[in-house]
């Protein structure tokens, strides 16, 4: 069985269809690419995998049972993880602050403890902070804990709200772009440590990304998608040398 099963899934927004009838099956402890070009629903696809969206035709089953119709939190507790497009940190709170925020689906302490300052809310906090900094250890950022996240550099808050998924203990991280805005050495040094995250933390992972370089270097199964439609999956070598992968990006013309 596979760890996440998405099967026959519609999305329609008033008259426009943004998935139409998508199928995906991810084995645990792999790396998936979904690509596919500018417009074709890779985002609409994880929103809806991610409790942001709900399908309105399909299904969406982790470890067999169905999420569909969770919300984000419900997903997050249940083991997906992800990362935004377009980064989403709370700017004015320091890195470790914000890794520490991405832990509250697994704190014990309610708000009243919290509104008390009970001893044991204190013991929770210090616990945290601890697993926080480990965190921001194992990104490689540790140096800036203590850093408002603002202030960092955009490969830096890449990092950061990489750690701050880890924080939620997932069994599948989804990256929705991961090396979007990096220099070629910072994408070279995310694909060996989403390589080393799969194998050290027993990870499944999936991303969205157009850098094919790193796609076809990183993968291991590739989903694509053109129109809100699946048009192709296989191995990296299977979908470079599909006719209809490569009309999607380049256009029927150019392809022949």
């Amino acid at each position: 069985m596979a760890l996440l099963e998405v099967t026959n899934i519609t999305k329609r927004f008033g008259g426009l269809t943004a998935i139409k009838d998508v199928s995906v099956a991810i084995e645990g402890q792999t790396i998936t690419a979904v690509i596919g070009p500018n417009g074709a629903g890779k985002t609409t696809f994880f929103n809806m995998i991610t409790g942001f969206y709900t399908p309105d035709e399909g299904d969406i089953l982790l470890d067999g049972k169905s999420i569909r119709g969770n919300r984000p939190d419900q997903v997050a507790a249940k083991g997906i993880a992800r990362t935004f497009q377009n980064i989403r940190l709370f700017k004015e709170m320091t890195a470790i602050e914000n890794v520490m925020i991405g832990m509250d689906t697994k704190l014990r302490s309610g708000l009243f403890g919290i509104l008390f300052n009970l001893p044991h809310v204190k013991r929770e906090e210090e616990r945290v902070k601890a697993e926080a900094y480990r965190l921001l250890k194992y990104v490689g950022i540790e140096d800036i804990a203590n850093t408002e996240a603002a202030s960092l550099p955009y490969g830096v808050q890449r990092r950061l709200e990489i750690a701050r998924s880890l924080a939620m203990n997932p069994k599948i991280l989804l990256l929705d772009e991961p090396a979007a805005g990096m220099n070629p050495r910072e994408t070279v040094e995310l694909t060996e440590f989403i390589r080393r995250m799969r194998s050290e933390l027993n990870l499944t992972i999936v991303l969205i990304e157009h850098d094919m370089k790193l796609v076809m270097d990183l993968s291991e199964h590739i989903h694509v998608l053109d129109y809100g439609q699946k048009i192709a999956e296989g191995s990296p070598e299977e979908i470079r040398n599909n006719q209809r992968v490569i009309e999607a990006y380049l256009g029927p013309g150019e392809a022949s």
